[in-house]
């Protein structure tokens, strides 16, 4: 029988993770502008929070905290992903030109889409708050509750990043000059940069 209670429980855990932006957020709200498929978007973004919730109750989050070598690779790795879409979005605020909206739209979907699956699965950020998070507490559970419990909280993924995205679609109605993509570039690496930054600080703290 299915567990109610667990899956609420999973769904309100992971709906309180979930609003809170990150770099994944900021990356899919970019992209959302840009008119890329909502139906893509949000299937890419929750079904890699399915992955990772699953990693996670399947014990993988015991594993990173039994060895810290392992959490100190994923830090490290997570630095220099969040570094390089800094730069990329950095880039496209210094030299976006007039029009570039435009051609902007007319990118490679293997581009984007890539690009989201490893900001996706490669981000520790993503990484703490599925993984970690929420599977380390589903992992705790009696097998049917885990199972309910990892069923809420992708639901969660679903509701939120469906809602992220229809506020992008309606917001992008109001970018329609160089001058404002090139603010929403330069507020994307300055997400990005900062939580590199966090990162990196994180990880020199450890030694």
């Amino acid at each position: 029988m299915f567990d109610l209670s667990a899956a609420l429980q999973g769904f309100l855990l992971a709906l309180g993770l979930f609003i809170c932006p990150g770099p994944k957020d900021v990356f899919v709200f970019r992209e959302a502008l840009l008119g890329r498929s909502r139906t893509m978007l949000v299937t890419i973004s929750s079904g890699s929070d399915l992955v990772l919730i699953a990693v996670g109750v399947l014990g993988v989050s015991a594993a990173i905290d039994a060895y810290p070598a392992l959490h100190v690779l994923l830090q490290t790795a997570g630095v220099a992903l969040l570094l390089g879409h800094a730069v990329h979005a950095a880039r496209a605020a210094a030299g976006r030109p007039v029009g570039a909206l435009t051609s902007a739209t007319k990118v490679c979907n293997k581009s984007w889409v890539h690009r989201l699956l490893v900001m996706s699965l490669g981000n520790p950020a993503s990484w703490l708050d599925t993984v970690v998070i929420l599977g380390s507490m589903g992992a705790a559970l009696p097998a049917a509750a885990s199972v309910a419990f990892s069923v809420g909280a992708v639901l969660a993924s679903i509701v939120w990043f469906t809602a992220w995205v229809s506020l992008a679609r309606g917001a992008s109605a109001l970018l329609t000059s160089s001058r404002s993509w090139r603010m929403v570039d330069a507020i994307t690496a300055l997400a990005m940069l900062g939580m590199a930054l966090w990162l990196a600080s994180d990880l020199l703290a450890q030694h």
